[in-house]
C-alpha cells in the first residue's frame, strides 16, 4: 500500500496530516460557515444575480481541488525533509489537474480560486515564477483521492446544495513530458484570456473576491487545527475536525474552529441611543448622514450602519478615516459599543518602495508548508475595523498585497465613510470614483460629514444616496470666528487666565512642539498637552486615552496637535486655534466648539447658555474687526465655493479596476513606484513606517506585534533626502526602516534639522 498523500508538516518534527484529512477539514469549515451564514451568502448571490446553489457548488469543488498539486513525488519528499521552495508551488503545478464538468465560466472560476489560494493574480508575479522544469505526477494516487468527493459532499453539504458536478481527471499528456514549466506558463495566459467569459468587470471582481477571501479562510482555519492538536511525534493524521464530528452523536454540523471574535458585528444589541434615533435606511443601500459632531453624531451613525447591516445582511462594519492615520479616537468610541477585542485599528500601509514582501511576492522557502501568516486586521476579519482611505481606494486595484482579500472582507460589511478629503486633495476625485465602484459592486455604505457643499450633497443625491440631513435646517450661530495675525501668543495667554479650554492646532510637528515648549514656560502649572503626527502607535494610544478623558475636566487646559492627526479627536472645548488652512480643514477643527443637546439630531445654538465664548481664532490675514457669527448656511456657503474652485474630474481608477478584474497590475506598479498608476497622494505627502533606533531591541525580530507598536510614520521624502539618518533590517515579514533621530515619549520624533 502506497503512503498516504501528505499536505502539512509541524516544524521539527515527526507530525504529518493528509492530504485528504487537511481537505476534509476544510470542506468542514465551510459546510459550517454556510450554515451559519447562509442568508449573508445568499443574499450577497443574489446581487451578484448568481444562484446561491452555484456558488456552493464552485467554492465545493475549488477547496476539494485546492491542494492536488501536492500530489507530486517531489512535493511529498521536500515536505518531509522541511525543504519547500517558490520553484516547487503547488498551485502552479495543480492547474493540470483541477478540471469540473461545471459550466465552463464556473469551471474557469474554479481553476483561477485554487491558482492563487496563497498569492494575487498579479500578471507580473505569475510570468516571473521559477518554476522547476517539471514534475513527477502521482497519477494513480490523485485517481484514488478524486473519489472521496462524494463522500465529502454526503456527510457535509448534502442537506445544504444539490450536487450536479464532479472533478474530472483528464491529465493532459504533456504533464510527463518536457517542458511542464512552459506549458503552465502557457495555462496561465489561457487563463487570463478566459476572464473575458464573465464580462462585467464589478460583478466578476465581487465574486471572485468573495469566493477566493472565503476558500482563504477555510484552509487557514484547517490549518489551525493541525497546527494546534495535540499530536504525538510519529502520527501522520487524517481529519482532525472530522473526528470531532464524530464525537457529537453522527452530528454533522462540527464546532467552529474560527476565533470567539469572529461573531458578525450587527447580531449585538444596539445601544439604546442608537435604537431611538435610527430610521428605517432605503433606496440602494448608499445614505449620506450629516449630523453635528461629538458622541451622539457616531450613535446615529451606527444606528443607520446596523440599520443598513440588518437590511443587506452584512456581519461587518469597516469605518473608513480620510487620511494615511487611521482615527484611534474612534476606535476607542467603537469599543465602547462592541468591545475592545471587537475592533480592530490598522493604518495605511508603509509608502517604502523597495520592500518585495509589499509588492505581493510570496517568500522563497516554505519549510513545512504551516499556517498562513496573515493578521486579521490586515485583511479587514475582524467584525469591526478602523481604516483608512488607502484601503478602501487600494483593495479595488491591486494596490495592496492583500488586496483581493481585503475586498472579500468589505463586500460582507457595511461600509462608513467618515469624511471625504478636501477637495484641493487629488484624494478627493479617487474617493468619489472609489464610492462609484462600491455602488457598481453593490457594497452598502454611508458617508458621514456634518456640513456640505450644496452641489457635492446635489451630486451624491443625483448618485443615489438617500441624504439624512441633520444640520442644515439649523439657523443659529454655532460659534464666532476671529481672523488676526501676530497675536497666537497674547490670546493663548488671555483666554488661559480667563480659565477657558483651548485646542491649539500647528501646521507640523515641529511647531506644535515649539508651542508647547513655549506655553510650559509662559503658564507654570498649566496642564499643556503635546498631541501630533510623530509619536509611536503605543504612545499615540496612550495620549489618546488622555485627551478623551479631557473633555470631563475643567478649564484651564491646552491641548497642542500639528501634522497628520485625526482632526476630529479634541474633546468639547471653548477657544480653537489654527491658522491658514482650507474651508473643509477649518470645519473639522471646529468640530470641539459644536453643541448638541441629548439628542443627537439636534444642535444648540452658541445664544442657548452653553458654558465659553465658542471662539474659533483663525490666525491669518485678513484680519476682522469684529467677531463673526458662524452658521451652517455660512459653511456651507464657504465649503461650496471650495467645492466649485476644484471640481472634481474623473480619475483612472476606473480603468485600473478594469485592468486588475482577476489578473492585472502589481502593488509596485499601482502604488510603489516613484510615479505609480494611482497616485492617491502627491509624494511629499505618501507616509512611510519607521521605528526610532533608540526604541530597537534584537528580541523584536520575534515579536512583530511588539515592533509595530514602536512604528512611526513619517513622510517618505525623509529616506531620500536624508539616507543618514535610516538603515533597513531584514525579517521574514518585511523591511524594518530605523530612523536614527531622537525620540522621547513626550515629544515624540524630532524633524531633521535642515528641514
Amino acid at each position: 500500500m502506497p503512503f498516504p498523500l501528505l499536505a502539512k508538516k509541524r516544524a521539527g518534527m515527526e507530525v504529518y496530516q493528509t492530504l485528504a484529512g487537511h481537505t476534509e477539514d476544510a470542506l468542514i469549515v465551510l459546510s459550517r460557515y454556510l450554515r451559519e451564514h447562509r442568508p449573508a451568502v445568499q443574499r450577497l448571490m443574489n446581487e451578484q444575480e448568481l444562484p446561491f446553489t452555484h456558488f456552493c457548488q464552485i467554492l465545493f469543488c475549488a477547496l476539494f481541488l485546492h491542494d492536488i498539486g501536492k500530489a507530486t513525488r517531489e512535493f511529498q519528499e521536500r515536505l518531509m525533509k522541511e525543504e519547500l521552495s517558490r520553484e516547487l508551488s503547488h498551485t502552479f503545478f495543480s492547474l493540470p489537474l483541477v478540471e469540473t464538468d461545471l459550466p465552463p465560466e464556473y469551471n474557469l472560476l474554479v481553476r483561477i480560486l485554487v491558482l492563487t489560494h496563497h498569492t494575487q493574480p498579479f500578471n507580473h508575479l505569475y510570468s516571473s515564477f521559477e518554476l522547476l522544469p517539471r514534475v513527477n505526477y502521482l497519477t494513480e494516487q490523485i485517481k484514488d483521492y478524486l473519489q472521496n468527493y462524494r463522500d465529502l459532499y454526503n456527510r457535509y453539504f448534502k442537506d445544504i446544495f444539490p450536487l450536479s458536478a464532479r472533478p474530472v481527471f483528464r491529465p493532459p499528456a504533456w504533464i510527463t513530458g518536457a517542458g511542464l514549466r512552459e506549458k503552465l506558463q502557457e495555462e496561465v495566459a489561457r487563463l487570463q484570456q478566459g476572464v473575458e467569459l464573465w464580462g462585467n468587470a464589478a460583478r466578476t471582481k465581487a465574486l471572485y473576491c468573495f469566493a477566493i477571501t472565503l476558500l482563504k479562510y477555510c484552509d487557514s482555519q484547517s490549518s489551525r487545527a493541525f497546527h494546534r492538536a495535540r499530536l504525538a511525534g510519529g502520527t501522520v493524521c487524517g481529519s482532525i475536525l472530522g473526528s470531532e464530528v464524530n464525537t457529537q452523536d453522527g452530528n454533522s454540523q462540527p464546532r467552529h474552529p474560527g476565533p470567539a471574535d469572529n461573531r458578525p458585528a450587527f447580531n449585538r444589541p444596539a445601544p439604546v441611543a442608537a435604537v431611538k434615533t435610527a430610521g428605517a435606511a432605503s433606496g440602494d443601500g448608499f445614505l449620506l448622514l450629516l449630523a453635528p459632531p461629538g458622541s451622539g453624531r457616531l450613535t446615529l451613525a451606527l444606528a443607520r450602519a446596523a440599520s443598513l447591516g440588518r437590511e443587506r445582511c452584512r456581519e461587518k462594519l469597516v469605518w473608513i478615516c480620510p487620511g494615511q492615520i487611521a482615527s484611534g479616537f474612534t476606535r476607542r468610541r467603537l469599543a465602547r459599543f462592541f468591545g475592545a477585542e471587537q475592533v480592530a485599528l490598522v493604518h495605511a500601509a508603509s509608502y517604502y518602495g523597495n520592500d518585495p514582501h509589499s509588492w505581493g511576492l510570496p517568500p522563497e522557502t516554505s519549510r513545512f508548508n504551516g499556517t498562513a501568516s496573515n493578521s486579521r486586521e490586515s485583511i479587514f476579519a475582524c467584525p469591526v475595523t478602523v481604516a483608512t482611505l488607502d484601503h478602501l481606494v487600494f483593495s479595488l486595484v491591486h494596490g495592496l498585497r492583500q488586496a483581493d482579500y481585503i475586498l472579500g472582507n468589505l463586500m460582507q460589511a457595511v461600509v462608513v465613510i467618515d469624511g471625504l478629503p478636501e477637495p484641493a486633495s487629488p484624494a478627493f476625485p479617487y474617493a468619489l470614483d472609489a464610492l462609484a465602484l462600491l455602488r457598481k459592486m453593490k457594497v452598502p455604505h454611508l458617508i458621514l460629514d456634518t456640513v456640505m457643499a450644496p452641489a457635492l450633497k446635489k451630486y451624491l443625491e443625483g448618485a443615489g444616496y438617500v441624504v439624512d440631513d441633520h444640520v442644515s435646517g439649523h439657523n443659529g450661530p454655532l460659534f464666532e470666528l476671529i481672523r488676526c495675525r501676530d497675536k497666537q501668543p497674547e490670546l493663548i495667554r488671555e483666554y488661559y487666565r480667563l480659565g477657558f479650554r483651548q485646542v491649539v492646532h500647528a501646521p507640523s510637528a515641529r511647531k506644535a512642539r515649539q508651542i508647547a515648549r513655549q506655553l510650559k514656560s509662559a503658564l507654570p502649572g498649566c496642564p499643556v498637552f503635546l498631541y501630533h503626527s510623530l509619536f509611536t502607535h503605543e504612545d499615540r494610544e496612550r495620549l489618546e486615552r488622555e485627551i478623551m478623558s479631557l473633555g470631563e475636566k475643567p478649564g484651564p487646559w491646552l491641548l497642542i496637535t500639528g501634522g497628520d492627526i485625526d482632526p476630529a479627536g479634541p474633546p468639547p472645548c471653548d477657544v480653537v486655534h489654527t491658522g491658514s488652512t482650507g474651508p473643509t480643514i477649518l470645519l473639522r477643527h471646529s468640530y470641539p466648539l459644536w453643541r448638541t443637546d441629548t439628542d443627537p439630531t439636534r444642535l444648540e445654538s452658541r445664544n442657548s447658555g452653553s458654558p465659553g465664548p465658542g471662539v474659533l481664532v483663525l490666525h491669518s490675514p485678513p484680519e476682522l474687526a469684529q467677531p463673526l457669527p458662524v452658521t451652517p448656511g455660512f459653511l456651507e456657503t464657504i465649503l461650496e465655493e471650495e467645492y466649485v474652485q476644484n471640481k472634481h474630474l474623473p480619475t483612472n481608477l476606473e480603468e485600473i479596476f478594469r485592468a486588475c478584474t482577476l489578473f492585472g497590475h502589481s502593488p509596485r506598479e499601482v502604488r510603489f513606484d516613484p510615479s505609480p498608476l494611482v497616485s492617491l497622494w502627491p509624494p511629499r505627502e505618501r507616509l512611510i513606517d519607521v521605528i526610532p533606533a533608540v526604541l530597537w531591541r534584537e528580541e523584536l525580530f520575534a515579536q512583530p506585534a511588539a515592533a509595530g507598536g514602536l512604528k512611526v510614520k513619517v513622510p517618505a521624502e525623509w529616506f531620500f533626502q536624508y539616507p543618514r539618518l535610516f538603515s533597513t533590517l531584514d525579517t521574514s515579514r518585511e523591511k524594518i526602516i530605523l530612523c536614527h533621530l531622537a525620540y522621547s515619549r513626550e515629544c515624540g520624533l524630532e524633524e531633521p534639522e535642515n528641514r
